[in-house]
């Protein structure tokens, strides 16, 4: 599941001395109510400086693609960060990628020849900051890297899918030339790299962090809309073409801070996003559920006393929902959080929190095992990338 980074700062507890890579299989505990056979890992990846995670997806042969960005290879400036992990964390390569200024990888798309294709934005390349596009072969070397932008307004790629029969790539990405309105716009790219259309689709105060591909062959992009009076859970759908065919903002007359980060689709086209509600006491996790014509169908907020908030939202194998996030309801300290939810109305099967997280934002995929990954930012100076994988009941020890 795409989750990306455009408008939301993270927020980082930097303690400790650095913390290299360090692999612990964990053996597996069963419990009622499932299994419990999917392997169990926690492990981390980065270098000697601050890595920092923006998407995760399950590769083909059962193991795991990372990418953000990295403050490792550079003195200074990030650069856009992809790293390989076999079915039991181990890591098999890392890539970076970018220049002299800053670079970053917001989402990731494997392609048919075995490789990958990251997005994300670079200053690294002219006088503005442009859409940045990388492909890799299944072994991490780059094959081509591109930028694509106007000289009078920023450009922030927060999401990609392979689209038609060719190869072709379609990009979503915000161009903003300051004036307090965005364009969201689609980028389509062939298996080259090259430019072959660009689509305005829509304009409005936005911030876009997802964007997927539904089983009909429509776009729907995610994130939080803005006004006045606060944030709103913000979704819209489009034809492959990019041609506008509606959107929401949930609530209608927005009153306080909701916004979005994560959407995914059912087997019954209904959409769920997932982020959070400014409830009476703090941020709540907050899921919301569409039909295809963008029709509410359900709410459902909960948390506890301090707060709680999700950025990643993927499906079981069994078709239930599993969200991620950070709570400090719990312990008081940010710390991941992992809940299965019933796809019907939200209401929780099971939920888990475990392990202090420092930056809050990570990513989330379901392995080929049934279990789920977890990504997020260690707690530690000097930061590394923290993974964690769980069985398909959520325990990770």
């Amino acid at each position: 599941m795409s989750r990306i980074f455009y408008t939301f700062l993270y927020v980082m507890t930097l303690v400790g001395l650095f913390n290299s890579c360090n692999l612990k299989e964990i053996p597996d505990n069963s419990v009622p109510g499932g299994t419990g056979n999917a392997s169990k890992f926690e492990t981390s990846v980065g270098g000697n400086s601050n890595d920092f995670p923006n998407d995760a997806i399950t590769s083909s042969d059962g193991g795991f693609v990372i990418v953000g960005y990295s403050q490792s290879f550079t003195a200074g400036d990030n650069q856009a960060y992809i790293v390989k992990l076999d079915s039991k964390g181990k890591q098999t390569w890392e890539s970076n990628f970018g220049g002299a200024q800053d670079d970053y990888a917001n989402a990731v798309t494997p392609t048919s020849d075995g490789g990958y294709v990251l997005c994300g934005r670079t200053r690294s390349f002219s006088a503005s900051q442009d859409i940045f596009l990388v492909k890799v072969n299944a072994s991490g070397g780059k094959v081509w890297d591109k930028f694509y932008g106007a000289t009078d307004s920023t450009e922030t790629a927060f999401g990609i899918v392979p689209i038609g029969t060719n190869g072709d790539l379609l990009v979503g990405y915000l161009s903003d030339k300051g004036t307090g309105t965005s364009q969201i716009k689609f980028l389509r790219v062939n298996s080259n790299g090259t430019k072959v259309g660009n689509k305005l689709a829509f304009s409005g105060k936005f911030g876009l962090t997802d964007m997927i591909k539904t089983s009909d062959g429509k776009i729907v992009v995610v994130g939080s809309g803005y006004a006045d009076n606060g944030t709103v859970t913000y979704l819209a759908r489009f034809n492959e073409d990019g041609s506008f065919i509606w959107e929401n903002r949930y609530p209608a007359q927005p009153t306080n801070y909701t916004p979005a980060f994560d959407v995914v689709e059912l087997s019954d086209k209904t959409l769920v996003v997932a982020g959070s509600d400014l409830g009476s006491n703090d941020h709540d996790f907050n899921l919301v559920a569409y039909n295809q014509i963008g029709t509410k169908l359900w709410h459902k907020t909960w948390g506890g006393a301090n707060a709680d908030e999700l950025f990643a939202i993927t499906l079981s194998k069994d078709n239930q929902l599993v969200v991620m996030g950070y709570t400090s309801s719990f312990s008081g300290n940010n710390e991941f959080y992992l809940s299965k939810r019933k796809a019907t109305d939200g209401n929780q099967i099971w939920e888990r929190n475990f392990i202090p997280i420092a930056n809050l934002w990570g990513a989330l995929a379901t392995a080929s095992d049934g279990g789920f990954l977890l990504v997020g930012g260690e707690n530690a100076a000097n930061a590394d990338i923290l993974v964690v994988k769980t069985n398909e009941n959520g325990e990770y020890k």
